[in-house]
């Protein structure tokens, strides 16, 4: 009976075990947990750009202004520094300037005290571009040898400012002249350069204060010869004020702005030197290429058969007579040396014996 029974509960468990098995293989797998994918949409916000700050800089015509705008010097400095330059191109640049259409304003340092003593405006000097170059020219067979053998002489001259405004300061000092527009020891006729050109080449003046650009045919030539071998003020400024005879100042074109302005607008002043020292150092390395770049504005006329002559009397003149700076940053040592020649205008008049020296300011080059 045992037994019997024993077999019985065996095949029974054997028989369960097995079911339970064949349930468990057979039954399906439960199903995977499902997977919830996020989209994530961005949300484009269009950002305004912020309007370019404007810098009105007056500058007389000047080819390498022109170089510098063409060859995309000046659109990569406006881009860097969201900046746009807005310029008036004109030979009366102080007038527009203290007429209050610009911000910066290219002019002679000596011509300062006036526009200060006229507005009574503060202004500061932050960069300087080139020097006084502009000669008392003469007919090469002429016996004119210094300012005094032209007393009583017609004489013609752009302007009572700018260039006859140093030559009467220097000559003053070193010949005891008066050289100024009025006065009775000098006819000074008012023109334009290249009128004063004509006017020399016909022999209706003596002499001129005149670029060299208007009279390439008589450079090319050797008709016409700068007084006193001085191919500009600054040369002449160097041999007879500088005792060491280095000096590269007497600049004809500095960097002026309002003091209210500058102190407001140092990333412009930043952009604007930065600009400017890049198409000086392009000036350095490639002159005759802008030269031949732009010949009208270098006293050039393409289509005259004497264009290369021409071309090489201008060039060799520019060479010689080099009125171009190093840098448009001007260090202490340079102002140091400068700063003399307003205790030479107030000696000679020019510059009222009370009026304090032009505000300049060193600055550096911005750091990449």
């Amino acid at each position: 009976m045992f037994v019997k029974n024993r077999k019985f509960w065996h095949s029974a468990i054997l028989t369960i075990v097995t079911i339970f098995v064949l349930v468990g293989c057979g039954q399906p797998a439960a199903p995977a947990p499902a997977v919830v994918q996020t989209v994530v949409v961005e949300k484009v916000v269009e950002v305004t750009p912020e309007p370019p700050t404007i810098v009105r800089f007056v500058f007389a015509p000047d080819p390498l202004m022109l170089w510098m705008n063409d060859s995309g010097i000046i659109d990569k400095y406006q881009a860097k520094y969201n900046m746009q330059l807005k310029t008036i191109s004109t030979w009366d640049e102080i007038a527009f300037f203290a007429g209050g259409h610009a911000d910066i304003a290219s002019t002679g340092d000596y011509e300062i005290a006036p526009l200060v003593e006229e507005s009574g405006q503060e202004y500061v000097v932050f960069g300087i571009y080139n020097l006084s170059r502009v000669p008392i020219f003469v007919k090469t067979d002429s016996p004119y040898q210094s300012i005094k053998d032209l007393e009583g002489k017609k004489i013609g001259v752009p302007g009572p400012l700018s260039s006859t405004m140093i030559w009467g300061v220097m000559l003053s000092e070193t010949e005891g002249v008066d050289f100024r527009v009025g006065s009775d020891q000098f006819d000074l006729i008012v023109n334009s350069h290249s009128a004063n050109a004509e006017l020399l080449r016909q022999g209706e003046i003596e002499a001129g204060i005149i670029i060299p650009e208007a009279l390439v045919p008589e450079l090319r030539e050797g008709t016409i010869r700068p007084l006193y071998g001085a191919g500009g003020g600054w040369e002449y400024y160097r041999d007879n004020f500088d005792p060491e005879k280095k000096h590269k100042g007497v600049p004809s074109n500095i960097f002026l702005a309002k003091k209210e302005w500058y102190d407001a607008n140092p990333k412009a002043v930043e952009f604007f030197l930065a600009m400017w020292e890049e198409g000086l150092k392009t000036w350095h390395e490639n002159s005759a290429d802008i030269i031949r770049a732009y010949p009208e504005d270098h006293g050039l006329d393409p289509e005259s058969d004497t264009f290369e002559e021409d071309r090489a009397a201008i060039t060799k003149w520019i060479q010689d007579h080099d009125w171009f700076v190093d840098t448009v940053y001007m260090d202490q040592t340079w102002i140091d040396k400068e700063l003399p020649l307003f205790d030479l205008m107030r000696k000679t008049g020019f510059m009222k014996e009370d009026q304090p020296n032009p505000v300049f300011v060193p600055l550096e080059p911005p750091q990449e």
